[in-house]
């Protein structure tokens, strides 16, 4: 048995340049996958929680955990209700002052939640 040697040939296309398969850069790809899954965001959210900590009483400091901010609105997980209320009580104080430190963020509404175990 005799195989023969064939050369391989780019595909030939016809009609548009648009049907052409586009190149594109490595970094615009990873650049597109870091927004896409939120790796980026992870530093961000890092810079709020310690802007909010500075912000609110050092007694409810060790209650709380900042968590993902989706379409404006940042998560901010309480240990207790008594956290809960307080952090109530601070939401236009804490949302003044990320907005001052953080605009890029664009952060509308902060939601406040009770998770057991922070």
């Amino acid at each position: 048995m005799t195989f023969k040697k064939t050369k391989l040939r780019k595909p030939s296309y016809q009609g548009a340049e648009s049907e052409r398969p586009r190149e594109r850069k490595i970094g615009s790809l990873v650049n597109q996958l870091i927004s896409r899954r939120g790796y980026a965001q992870v530093t961000v959210v890092n810079e709020m929680e310690a802007a909010i900590l500075e912000g609110i009483d050092e007694s409810i400091r060790s209650s709380i955990r900042v968590g993902n901010l989706k379409r404006g609105v940042l998560d901010i997980y309480a240990s207790d209700s008594v956290t809960l209320q307080e952090l109530n009580f601070q939401k236009r104080s804490i949302l003044k002052k990320i907005l001052a430190n953080h605009p890029q963020a664009k952060v509308s509404d902060l939601k406040f939640r009770i998770q057991s175990g922070v």
